[in-house]
């Protein structure tokens, strides 16, 4: 018989090893070969934290709210659509997806997944569906929206197969399976992303990936949407391939009718008010006062500062500074600021006479939703608005109408042959549509305009014909929400903590089509965002005519014209509206006008609604580390801002060891093109106090006969680039210690870059271009090598 003492040792012996061995299972990754924990990428480091606080996450307390399942049995459907939108596009075709594929055996629903727990997704039954429609961010990250799905699915990016499987809710009527809880689940995937990134779509192939070793079955092929192609025809080819196996999945035996031209189902029903009723119409983005400004509740920011870096050139280069004094929002550099802008009033008037709706624009309206358990029951943040402020404030009017839109959206509407004759080819037909609407950026305006010219050029209309005409209903859903631009802030948040600036080129173009030159307003096209900085521009400048109209507003947050019996009605101390006016006296733009404390009208402040969007995109935290900069055109933004950084700690500590600092910066001409020239200068004297070798070196492209690009200059300056990525080292033997941050054009540019330095790596290590090129993956991977480019 063992004596206590015996018990006691063994009790320990056997607590000891299960300790010990629950410790070896946990930190096996680590053990056993895996890079120390300060090696790991910032997304490991968070892959490690997430996973940490998962499990407590998948046993929060049942939320009915939260649960879509239920949502979605509750509104009689069997089908949802769930998108992971950054900038509104994914959350468009989720939309326009579920208007193509119902009928009566297909019943969708689209929801946005940050309002639901993915805790619920294993208790869809074999008669439902989820469709997933994920855009790709950044350098391969989810959408906001997306991310506590993604990281529940995908608790470790990095290495896939070693993501713990999540804990999703038991339904009431199975068990799951340990291993592949979402068995018997059934799922559409498409993504949306740019092949110009080199993560392309990453988003969707991930949670793809999970959702496939996790037991659910795919119905068809995973669709990938090129933004840099096209992305809608993309779109198209996936929806005409998968659609038809949806449907037979769920059990429809009827297919869909191939050409059907019938009258589209409205999704909003316009209501106009009484003329007594007021509206607020600058274009609120949310109600009340809030805690936290974000891109859902931005903060009206005076414009304190815009000039022209580049007077002289033959485009508008701008410097735009606002005021986040008592906004609470904080930026580091490398983050990007967020504005809303609105549509020039030319654009809104083209539509609303395109609409016949110019005698009624300041009607008071409201726009409901037609499908009481749809999950957008209002079209608009505010209650009510007029025709005039929903195209100014809240709608995309100027982009092309996507050819499967024109035909299930425009063409049912076409009641003479003159129209459909027109319309037909634009919606049948890729290579028309591009040559005509694409490239003449046809917006929807303009295309109602041009079937009515060729109704007028058909002469009079038949027996039984009426003239086209878009109802409201249908211009509302064909033009997406007017989202938020983005900008990488071009000034330090330790140096200027509460005046981000923006760094812009203003997009304006003649549209290259015979229909373009002959439309209303001409081939003109100008980017909304950058003409509407370019309105500020000219306001605070003064240079042309300023319309100042009182208007309404109890708080800084409601704001604008209060309509009734179609009248502008002054209130004191309120707000007012500056219209920017051309020479022909066209309205440019408008901008609300902030009460100020004891100034006169004239002297309110101008404003904007922004927000600051938190970016990876850092300087390393230790200084010493030397950095290389590669920044041409407006790619300069993030890098002045480093450079303001590290400027001001080599004032402040001289003595302090520093890494060296090269900025290649390249653009069109010297003379017209180099932006912040003297302030540049200035700053790397200030840091060559503190790193000797650091400067700048740029390339003017059309200074000289043969086009010179940064990524030429790269090459040209091997050595000192080589010396730089080597930190001190003799040699590299692996990815360099140094940070390459790279900003600007994706398509050429980035690529570019990233093979130049993997050619003079190779050249100088004696190594293969495909080793080098590894190296600068192993760069990325550890966050040393990283890009804020677009296309």
């Amino acid at each position: 018989m063992a004596t206590p003492a015996a018990f006691e040792w063994g009790d320990m012996v056997i607590v000891s090893g299960v300790i010990i061995g629950a410790a070896t299972f946990l930190l096996r990754r680590y053990i056993f070969g895996a890079k120390p924990v300060q090696d790991l990428t910032i997304a490991q480091k968070a892959a490690m934290a997430q996973s940490a606080t998962k499990a407590s996450a998948a046993r929060k307390e049942y939320d009915p709210d939260r649960d879509f399942v239920l949502k979605m049995r509750n509104a009689g459907k069997n089908v949802v659509i769930l998108y992971g939108s950054q900038t509104g596009t994914a959350e468009d075709f989720a939309t326009r997806l579920s208007k193509d594929i119902h009928s009566p055996a297909v019943r969708p629903l689209v929801l946005d997944p940050e309002l639901y727990d993915w805790q619920c997704l294993a208790s869809l039954s074999n008669e439902e569906l989820v469709i997933f429609v994920l855009a790709t961010a950044g350098e391969g990250e989810p959408t906001d929206n997306m991310e506590a799905w993604y990281n529940a699915l995908a608790s470790d990016p990095e290495a896939l197969d070693d993501s713990e499987v999540p804990e999703f809710r038991s339904p009431k009527d199975r068990e799951l399976d340990e291993d592949l809880p979402l068995q018997g689940i059934s799922y559409a995937m498409f993504g949306l992303g740019n092949n110009t990134y080199e993560q392309f779509n990453h988003h969707a192939r991930v949670v793809d990936r999970r959702l496939l070793s996790l037991g659910a079955s795919r119905v068809g092929e995973r669709g990938e949407g090129d933004d840099d192609a096209d992305i809608e025809e993309d779109f198209s080819r996936w929806k005409e391939a998968t659609l038809p196996l949806i449907r037979e999945h769920l059990g429809s035996t009827t297919p869909l009718e191939s050409g059907d031209e019938s009258m589209p189902e409205p999704t909003w029903k316009v209501v106009e008010m009484d003329s007594t009723q007021q509206a607020w119409v600058k274009g609120e983005l949310f109600e009340g006062a809030v805690a936290t400004h974000d891109s859902r509740h931005p903060f009206l920011a005076p414009v304190t500062a815009a000039t022209e870096l580049t007077p002289a050139a033959d485009r508008h280069l701008l410097h735009v500074e606002v005021d986040l004094a008592g906004s609470g929002m904080r930026h580091e550099a490398g983050d990007h600021i967020g504005v809303y802008p609105t549509n020039a009033d030319e654009e809104v008037d083209l539509m609303l006479d395109a609409l016949e709706l110019l005698d009624k624009a300041d009607v008071p309206i409201c726009v409901r939703a037609t499908d009481p358990f749809a999950p957008q029951q209002s079209l608009f943040p505010v209650e009510t608005t007029t025709y005039r402020a929903a195209f100014r404030h809240y709608l995309e009017i100027t982009a092309p109408v996507p050819r499967s839109q024109i035909k299930s959206m425009v063409l049912p509407y076409a009641r003479s042959e003159a129209a459909r004759s027109f319309l037909r080819p634009l919606a049948e037909d890729k290579d028309a549509h591009a040559a005509t609407v694409g490239s003449g950026c046809m917006s929807l305006a303009r295309l109602v305009n041009a079937v009515r010219e060729a109704e007028k050029k058909a002469g009079s209309l038949g027996d039984g014909e009426q003239p086209f005409a878009l109802p409201i209903e249908a211009a509302f859903e064909l033009c997406p929400r007017l989202q938020a631009r983005l900008y990488s802030i071009s000034s330090s948040g330790k140096v200027h903590p509460e005046r981000p600036t923006i760094t812009a080129v203003v997009l304006q173009y003649d549209a290259k089509t015979p229909l373009s030159a002959q439309a209303k307003m001409g081939a003109r096209r100008c980017g909304v965002a950058t003409n509407y900085l370019l309105g500020a521009l000219r306001y605070l400048r003064g240079d042309y005519a300023v319309d100042l109209a009182a208007t309404a507003g109890s708080t800084a947050l409601r704001t604008g014209y209060l309509v009734t019996n179609n009248k502008q009605l002054p209130i004191a101390d309120a707000s007012s509206v500056a219209m920017v006016r051309d020479h022909k006296d066209h309205v440019l733009q408008s901008f609300t006008l902030q009460p100020a404390p004891n100034s006169s009208l004239e002297a309110r402040e101008l404003t904007m609604p922004v927000f600051i969007r938190k970016s990876a995109f850092r300087l390393p935290a230790d200084q010493a580390t030397p950095i290389i900069m590669i920044g041409p055109g407006t790619g300069l933004a993030p890098m002045r801002a480093f450079i303001q950084e590290r400027a001001q700690a080599a004032r402040e500590n001289p003595s302090q060891p520093m890494g060296t600092a090269l900025l290649f910066f390249g653009a069109r001409t010297e003379a017209h093109d180099y932006m912040y020239r003297e302030e540049l200068e200035q700053l790397f004297e200030d840091i060559r106090q503190a790193a000797p070798a650091s400067q700048i070196i740029t390339a003017f492209s059309r200074d000289q006969p043969q086009k010179i690009y940064v990524q030429h200059r790269l090459a040209e300056h091997g050595e000192l680039v080589y010396r730089t990525l080597l930190s001190g080292q003799q040699r590299l033997g692996g990815a360099p210690k140094a940070h390459v941050y790279v900003c600007g054009d994706a398509k050429n540019m980035a690529k570019d870059v990233s093979k130049a330095l993997a050619s003079l790596i190779a050249e100088r290590e004696a190594i293969s271009e495909e080793i080098a090129a590894r190296w600068i993956s192993d760069m990325r991977k550890l966050s040393r090598y990283q890009e804020d480019v677009w296309s």
